[in-house]
């Protein structure tokens, strides 16, 4: 009996360890799998952040009275014109006008970086060139691209070309929402599909209150550099203010880069305009810093800001550009499902943060 016994010990041991690496064997293939197609991934993951919001400005304009088709349609319209309308309108102009800003700020850099050099500070890189000409071999070919409107018009159109594929695919799952949604939920057993539905309705909603937290930041920053700017006569003020309202999208460091832009740009006019210039900046930080942040938050999730960062970090060496960027909303939804599935399901509860 003790041998029978013995015997079913080690199938269950050897049954057990099978499934183990079986699970082992398939997370290091997902991570992979992941890994190799992370464009394909992040921008399924851009799409279903831009169907959250439709979804969001939908539910608005119907609740204003408007069927959902008709409403849904209204949203994709607007969108589409939020595209074609800027392109169509003095697009070409844009970009020439942006390469301009872009070759006088690295100029300016240069210019800083060989002034620190002279003053004894090693500013050099490795090969003895200095680190603003680095960061122009870094950056595109603003001269290569401006050469002329075709090139311009072909860089459009390609920088464009996985805008467009979010696009649609955002309009795909908006429309009918809750079949993504059922076919989700059926993934998993009948008596756990309300809860997953659930879960996933939370997430939705944690990214449409992200995106509504973040586009108070946006606009109030584009407004504010824009007024700032024009009233100190900085040149390119529009372009300037554009830049630095769709950089505060990027949590965390979007801010600083636009700045450094703004005080660069300034500096190819004159000390005196860069004064004025961070005048400006500290301006704009302490509006957002006390006034939109703080509204902001009411409706984003509450992330820490060491976590923050250190996800951005990670996505940024992990997916390059595009995974800084969209780090913080998938962070954002992240959360939602650790700590509804995880968290609360599995744990029983967090524990209290001390304050």
């Amino acid at each position: 009996m003790s041998d029978v016994t013995a015997g079913a010990h080690r199938r269950r041991v050897a049954s057990d360890t099978l499934v183990v690496t079986g699970i082992v064997l398939a997370s290091v293939l997902l991570v992979l799998v992941v890994y190799a197609a992370s464009t394909a991934f992040l921008l399924v993951f851009a799409a279903l952040l831009l169907a959250a919001i439709f979804c969001g400005l939908g539910h608005l304009l119907q609740r204003l009275g408007l069927p959902r088709a008709i409403a849904m349609v209204a949203v994709y319209l607007l969108a589409l014109a939020a595209i074609v309308v800027p392109i169509a309108w003095g697009g070409i102009a844009l970009v020439q006008e942006f390469n301009s800003l872009l070759a006088g700020a690295l100029k300016q850099a240069d210019r800083l970086w060989t002034m620190l050099g002279d003053m004894g500070l090693p500013v050099g890189g490795e090969d003895g060139k200095p680190m603003a000409s680095t960061l122009q071999d870094l950056l595109p070919n603003s001269s290569g691209l401006a050469a002329s409107a075709q090139k311009a018009i072909f860089s459009f159109l390609g920088g464009f070309g996985n805008l467009f594929v979010v696009v649609f695919l955002a309009i795909f799952i908006s429309w009918q929402p809750r079949l993504y949604r059922s076919g989700v939920t059926s993934l998993f057993p009948r008596h756990k599909r309300a809860r997953i539905g659930d879960v996933l309705d939370r997430s939705a909603r944690s990214l449409i209150l992200w995106v509504a937290g973040d586009a108070i930041s946006m606009a109030t920053i584009f407004v504010v550099s824009w007024a700032g700017l024009w009233l100190i006569s900085m040149p390119n003020a529009f372009l300037l203010a554009l830049q630095a309202g769709l950089l505060a999208f990027i949590p965390t460091l979007g801010a600083f880069v636009a700045g450094v832009i703004i005080l660069l740009s300034a500096l190819a006019v004159s000390p005196e305009m860069a004064l004025w210039a961070l005048g400006v900046y500290v301006l704009i930080q302490g509006i957002e810093s006390n006034v939109t942040t703080p509204i902001a938050q009411r409706y984003m999730t509450a992330l820490a800001p060491a976590l923050t960062l250190g996800f951005q970090i990670l996505f940024g060496l992990l997916f390059g550009l595009l995974g800084f960027i969209l780090a913080v909303p998938f962070l954002a939804v992240l959360k939602v499902l650790v700590d509804e599935l995880y968290i609360r399901d599995v744990l029983g509860g967090a524990e209290p943060a001390e304050t």
